[in-house]
């Protein structure tokens, strides 16, 4: 990290860099090596191997989506488990969901939790502290094995494949994604860039649909992150295209409150601009 900017490569040919105020954290671990940063413009941001986690400006563009969509097609979500996500993101996402008697955070770098919890409290919010959540420090692809049927939601919260979290886009680990889940049960992926990087949305569809009866990618916006437009995926056992009314009410009745995510934004993310449209349809083939 430079002492004035802190830069992405995010394609060839392409970077992003972010105007640095200060520099917060910086360190290497077994696993990776973490920066975050004090920003000009979207607040202090987090980067492992040089790739851009979140700002604060933004994460909630990305991990609303991530959550939501999953966790309200589920009339009562219980016990979730978030893959990956050492920030806390995710996991404050789904702690707002009154319905959650248990959340188990499994990351697999300790210094990155360590590093969030105190540099990035307004990513977390406190919710490592929750009585509810049990923070696991181990492999995810190694965790989540041994926990068939035992969780109503699955959220992989994964960084890029390439590193620690290639693991998480491998055949064997998405099968233990499927027998993770209870009946019911529902999964989300995030599944990068469909700009820059299509072949992995159409990879994960590829090993994902012969896993689950129902596998329908979505989109938003995260404007750090690689053209800004990102993909994810929902799964499960069952349709997950549920009434627009039944989100609407869920979302009311549970009181979240959002800064990207609406139920109406939940329906519109699923209709995909034409070249994503052939990227999908193309991966069923």
């Amino acid at each position: 990290m430079s002492d004035e900017w802190l830069c992405e490569d995010q394609a060839p040919g392409v970077r992003l860099c972010l105007k640095v105020k200060a520099r917060l954290h910086e360190g290497s671990t077994a696993h990776q090596r973490i920066e975050i940063a004090a920003t000009e413009r979207v607040g202090r941001v987090l980067a492992l191997d040089g790739r851009f986690m979140l700002s604060e400006r933004d994460e909630a563009f990305y991990h609303e989506m991530l959550v939501h969509p999953a966790l309200l097609s589920h009339p009562a979500p219980r016990r979730i488990l978030v893959a990956g996500g050492g920030d806390g993101g995710a996991l404050r996402q789904v702690l707002a969901h009154p319905s959650v008697e248990e959340a188990i955070l499994v990351e697999i770098d300790p210094e990155v939790i360590e590093a969030a919890r105190r540099h990035l409290g307004a990513v977390h919010r406190g919710a490592f502290e929750d009585p509810r959540v049990r923070v696991v420090t181990a492999p995810a692809e190694g965790f989540v094995p041994e926990h068939r049927a035992a969780f109503d939601a699955l959220i992989v919260d994964s960084p890029d494949p390439v590193g620690p979290g290639a693991a998480l886009f491998t055949p064997r680990f998405l099968v233990a994604c499927r027998e993770a889940l209870q009946g019911g049960g529902v999964a989300a992926f995030q599944a990068g860039s469909p700009f820059y990087a299509p072949d992995e949305l159409a990879s994960l569809l590829a090993v994902l649909r012969p896993l689950f009866s129902y596998c329908a990618p979505y989109l938003g916006f995260v404007p750090v992150y690689p053209s800004g437009l990102w993909a994810y995926v929902l799964a499960g056992d069952r349709p997950l295209e549920v009434d627009g009314r039944v989100i609407e009410e869920r979302f009311r009745a549970r009181g979240i409150v959002t800064r990207y995510y609406t139920p109406r934004l939940h329906r519109a993310a699923f209709a995909l601009p034409r070249f994503v449209e052939e990227l999908v349809v193309g991966g069923e083939r």
